[in-house]
């Protein structure tokens, strides 16, 4: 017998002890990090679930847009890309051949679309200064691509120049973190203009998100609701990389790889609307279910729909949260699995 077989043999006598002795053995084995922990915080971990996901991937592939003034470095990117997954530059963009937000950004989701089984084309816009560039920057990428995806907020009179070219390109879907900065009122920035369906205004192909970070059991970022306050959270993504309930970017790219997932697996090609749809109907908020796929205690489990509660039906101040739940990419295959 081998040293390997004797060790297998012994596993489930260790097991058995370590129940007899009180000890959680779920709580004792290994925890999933990275990707896989974002997998299983959308209710696919490894295994049958996330099989059978990408059972349905293959449908037809995806092509996302970055946009984003920092760049995104293929050579950085080249041991991730694989099989699945292309990146090519558009209008001058290169290569910057550094660390940069946007190439983190890029990880992260490749890191999950290619678990998915999501064949994925990664388009690179990277516009200089003025914002008219990046207005047409946002322009030619949605008229490429499935999805635009950037990691930027845009502040002032002329970050209307980008909206207006956002709001012109609706056969594409537009995804952005939730952004604050400072005291500046969010009615001047970009992301103001995201999807907000309860009121009948905002952009119906443009979402936001936020975390429900990894780092922060039970806590949900805390949007100021003032008079100059119109920017509204769309999705609440887990996000094993957030560095808080503040950090938002993270979010933005998990909710990019489950949006590039629902085209990807789809019978016909959906329009952004019905890619929106499909995520808002299936949110989780069981918090059974919530506490098995987050893995967080009962009180932190708890404090989280709380929250969830609170800014998707608030008492006496605004509403800024639109679905009213987690992501949930296990309740999404399963209902596209049963499309006629």
């Amino acid at each position: 017998m081998t040293t390997s077989g004797l060790r297998g043999c012994r596993l489930p006598l260790l097991l058995a002890i370590l129940v007899a002795m009180g000890v959680d053995v779920a709580q004792a084995q290994p925890q999933p990090t990275g990707p896989e922990w974002e997998l299983r915080a959308l209710g696919v971990p490894v295994g049958e679930r996330l099989d059978a996901a990408r059972d349905i991937a293959g449908r037809r592939p995806v092509v996302l847009a970055i946009v984003g003034q920092g760049g995104v470095s293929r050579s950085l990117l080249e041991p991730v890309l694989g099989e699945l997954t292309t990146l090519e530059y558009r209008d001058g963009a290169t290569d910057p051949g550094a660390k940069t937000h946007d190439t983190a950004a890029a990880r992260v989701i490749i890191d999950l679309t290619s678990r998915l089984g999501v064949q994925l084309k990664v388009l690179v816009y990277q516009p200089n200064n003025p914002f008219s560039e990046v207005a047409d920057a946002m322009a030619a990428a949605g008229a490429e691509a499935d999805i635009v995806a950037f990691f930027q907020s845009f502040w002032g009179e002329d970050a209307g120049l980008i909206a207006d070219s956002i709001r012109a390109s609706d056969r594409c879907l537009f995804i952005s973190p939730y952004v604050e900065y400072k005291s500046l009122p969010t009615s001047t920035c970009v992301q103001a203009h995201s999807a907000k369906p309860w009121a009948g205004d905002g952009l119906s192909h443009f979402i936001t998100a936020a975390p429900v970070a990894y780092k922060a059991p039970g806590r949900l970022l805390t949007p100021a609701a003032g008079e100059e306050d119109t920017e509204v959270i769309n999705f609440l993504a887990p996000s094993y990389y957030a560095s808080g309930a503040g950090g938002t970017c993270p979010a933005g790219e998990v909710t990019a790889a489950v949006a590039a997932y629902v085209i990807a697996a789809s019978q016909t090609r959906p329009a952004p609307a019905e890619v929106v749809a499909q995520m808002r109907d299936t949110v989780l908020l069981d918090e059974a279910e919530l506490r098995e796929s987050l893995g967080w205690e009962e009180q932190a489990v708890t404090d989280l729909v709380t929250q969830i509660h609170s800014l998707s039906a608030p008492d006496d101040s605004p509403r800024k949260l639109d679905a009213a739940g987690v992501l949930n990419l296990y309740a999404i295959s399963e209902r596209l699995a049963g499309q006629p």
